[in-house]
């Protein structure tokens, strides 16, 4: 009977949901798809070049520099122009980027679209939780993240798959870096598709009519500075610790496990299956516990699969090594971002709107910069040989921001419930 409840609940708060939302929804299902794609192609296109790993780890420290001095003029642009023309002007120009990068080998180009990819890339990211927060009741809001969460994964597995079966299907027609080209090309196709319901969104999302000044005027709406403050720490030590494996995923599987293509393109596109199953879930785990419990749980149980994915070269045959990754891959990657819907949310919740598109800004600096250092770290290690200590580091950092967000947010949360059950204790009776 709970089930039932829950499911019928589930299908109320997606009946609800606004036509901002809704076609908010169909823009991510297109635009994710090139995420998808570039996950599995973009570094491998890179080694078919002739580039090396650290010029992958250069790139990408230089790209997590860029997106984060950008970051809260990003916040800015957002309040002045609207979320909508936002995320439309990053994804448009993160796109074109993408179509440049895959038909250069220039290491100058690579760096400089890398660069612009980023920034491009926070404009979007520093609008979309607040487009989001501003187009759902409270009630809802967990659901519409989810929802969004989900069908953005899945997007991302059909773009692991391209990734993956594109080079496959077509080996006989063209040479690898060609078809890596193809492959990528498809997901933008995709991606174009997506700007149909992007441009008919209307409504909540207008821009601000106060001009900002400077950096006092910037902060000025920061109520609970703690909080931010709070939020953007762990965040960023889960980014650093990520930066140390995350990026380079394909490139471990590549040149520490010695998988195929298409295998990369398979374990890639399971992980984010399962993701979004459990990304719609969310709600499901909510009604069974607090948020702050959902997320530091998750987090905690993702940490010895981390371990285990870079120890399996010394725990398996070669004949089992990858299938013994792949399934740590996947179990790591639904357990670290099971909860990431609850958490969005949860952080949209226990701030004032004012101070919501600031502490995603401040956010995006600290990932971006500290995820790009770990990247850089990681990739040195790795062309070293060492594909052990990166997911050491990033099992350990992980357990560390899990502990600082129970710490820190468990007496948040039950501050917000007893608030809760205050206000509506006092309410009159109808």
């Amino acid at each position: 009977m709970q089930a039932r409840s829950d499911l019928a609940e589930y299908a109320t708060a997606l009946r609800s949901f606004s036509r901002n939302a809704r076609l908010f929804i169909a823009h991510v299902i297109g635009m994710d798809t090139v995420h998808g794609t570039s996950l599995v192609l973009v570094n491998l296109y890179f080694l078919a070049v002739g580039l090396s790993i650290e010029f992958i780890g250069l790139r990408l420290l230089l790209a997590g520099i860029a997106g984060a001095i950008f970051s809260v003029p990003a916040g800015v642009i957002s309040d002045r122009i609207g979320r909508k023309w936002s995320f439309i002007i990053g994804d448009g120009v993160g796109a074109a980027l993408y179509v440049i990068t895959i038909f250069s080998v220039d290491q100058t180009v690579l760096i400089v679209t890398g660069v612009l990819a980023a920034i491009a890339g926070t404009l979007h990211g520093v609008s979309e939780p607040a487009f989001m927060a501003e187009n759902s009741e409270p009630r809802e809001r967990v659901h519409l993240f989810s929802v969004a969460t989900g069908l953005r994964t899945l997007s991302a597995m059909v773009g692991s798959l391209l990734g993956g079966f594109v080079p496959v299907l077509a080996a006989s027609l063209a040479d690898k870096v060609t078809l890596y080209r193809a492959s990528i090309f498809i997901g933008i196709f995709i991606w174009a598709l997506s700007l149909i319901p992007a441009l008919m969104l209307r409504g909540k999302d207008r821009p601000t009519e106060r001009a900002v000044t400077g950096l006092r005027d910037i902060f000025g709406a920061v109520r609970h500075r703690a909080r931010v403050a709070q939020l953007v720490a762990v965040s960023a030590i889960v980014a650093f610790g990520f930066g140390f494996v995350g990026p380079l995923f394909n490139v471990f599987f590549y040149e520490g496990l010695h998988a195929h293509t298409h295998d990369i393109g398979m374990t890639f596109a399971s992980g984010e299956l399962f993701v979004a199953l459990a990304a719609l879930a969310a709600p499901f785990l909510v009604a069974r516990m607090t948020k702050v419990q959902a997320i530091v749980g998750t987090r905690l149980l993702a940490v010895p699969f981390i371990i285990l994915i870079g120890m399996s070269p010394s725990l398996a045959t070669v004949s089992t090594v990858l299938t013994l990754a792949g399934v740590a891959y996947i179990v790591r990657i639904v357990l670290a971002n099971a909860s990431a819907p609850i958490a969005e949310a949860f952080s949209m919740e226990i701030l004032d709107p004012g101070e919501r598109g600031t502490m995603v800004g401040l956010r995006s600096t600290a990932q971006q910069i500290l995820s790009g250092g770990g990247a850089f770290i990681g990739s040195r290690l790795m062309s070293g040989g060492d594909y052990v200590t990166p997911f050491v580091v990033m099992a350990g950092l992980y357990g560390i921001s899990a502990v600082l967000f129970w710490i820190w947010f468990r007496p948040v949360e039950r501050g917000a419930v007893a608030s809760a059950l205050a206000g509506a204790s006092v309410q009159p009776a109808p």
